[in-house]
């Protein structure tokens, strides 16, 4: 287990001095950056403890606590990568807990003249300890499930974002975040289960309970920088400021009422556009959000997101592959188009991928685009 161990440390190590060397980094990447650091602080905290030495007093405080840094961090990377700004005032109001429990508990040790020693991963008990002394670890438990429920709730409003922004959702679904989130929440519950099986029941040897523990973080931070390396800012030059919904709520309804459209002139636009969409095709465009749409048919981005939503009653990932989806109907019985297959058209028409075409074709037309293309 020490060789796993020390593998991850390695390859984790490498992968952040990648990242480090990235060229034009952003916030989110700085977060990620330091969310690296603390989970290799982490896993060295299991080797070093299980393998090596004890660790004593603060270092042992400061080693053991490093989780209270690891789930806030990954919630500010969230943040940042979904396209909200962190403000130092946000960041330091969520890395604060990680100060305050080391003063905490240093202060209670030597208020009851007692030197915490780290071993096998966590606090070696003394006879008769006092209570606190029982439930040392329930902040860091208490704090990877409140960050766990909260990185969840942002990626679905992420998720619910993302069709009112852009018109595919390959690499800016997130998809893979969510999966790393549940895994730290997989983790959790069977850490919990481990050790507290390891402590009570003897169910095998506290040292292998903590060592399944770091080799499991290893592989998730193995996972976690393959695929956060490749990331990009998903909003990316474009105004995130309100969370929309495919449906236009009340809230929202008043707000368009402030806009200063009249219901002639969201007539008046919706015509523009449309007249855009059948004559430019802009939607041909793999990578058309709503910026970019609004630039090229000179409507301001609030005003267009107002039409579609309004006018046309749909979100903005809808409408663009809704005439996608009609352009590829065209394509697929033109007699000039026989010579190209079926991807190759899904490609030609603003598609990302394959999946992606079949999908929405047939939400669309009732039928698979090889039967429509039969019949």
């Amino acid at each position: 287990m020490e060789i796993i161990l020390n593998a991850g440390m390695g390859i984790g190590s490498l992968m952040f001095l990648l990242l480090l060397f990235k060229t034009g980094k952003k916030q989110e990447d700085y977060f990620f950056l330091c969310w690296i650091v603390v989970t290799l602080g982490q896993i060295a905290f299991y080797g070093v403890t299980i393998y090596r030495f004890e660790l004593r007093s603060v270092w042992a405080i400061a080693t053991f606590g490093l989780p209270l840094l690891g789930a806030p961090l990954l919630f500010l990377y969230i943040l940042a990568l979904t396209g909200r700004f962190v403000t130092w005032k946000t960041v330091l109001a969520h890395l604060s807990v990680y100060p305050i429990y080391i003063l905490l508990l240093f202060l209670i040790q030597e208020r009851d003249g007692i030197v915490l020693i780290a071993s096998n991963g966590l606090f070696r008990l003394p006879k008769n300890p006092p209570i606190w002394m029982q439930y040392y670890a329930v902040p860091l438990a208490l704090s990877a499930l409140f960050y766990c429920i909260w990185d969840l709730v942002l990626l679905r409003k992420h998720s619910q974002n993302i069709v009112e922004f852009f018109s595919f959702h390959e690499k800016v679904n997130l998809r893979w975040v969510n999966y790393i989130v549940y895994s730290y929440f997989l983790l959790f519950l069977v850490a919990s289960f481990l050790i507290f099986g390891a402590i009570h029941f003897q169910l095998l040897p506290i040292e292998n309970a903590f060592a399944l523990v770091g080799i499991t973080l290893c592989l998730m931070l193995i996972a976690f920088v393959l695929y956060g390396f490749r990331q990009t800012a998903v909003f990316s030059n474009i105004d995130v400021g309100r969370t929309m919904d495919s449906k236009v709520s009340a809230a929202e309804k008043a707000s368009y009422s402030k806009s200063g459209l009249t219901p002639s002139k969201i007539e008046i636009l919706a015509n523009q556009l449309s007249t855009y969409m059948e004559q430019e095709k802009p939607f041909l465009n793999e990578d058309l959000n709503l910026t970019l749409l609004a630039e090229q048919s000179q409507i301001s981005p609030s005003y267009l997101s107002q039409i579609i939503n309004q006018y046309f009653q749909k979100n903005f990932y809808d409408f663009i592959n809704q005439h996608r989806v009609e352009e590829a109907k065209k394509r697929l019985l033109s007699a000039d188009c026989r010579h190209l297959s079926i991807l190759g058209i899904a490609f030609d028409c603003g598609f990302k991928s394959k999946s992606s075409f079949n999908r929405y074709f047939k939400k669309y037309t009732g039928k698979a685009p090889s039967e429509f293309r039969k019949k």
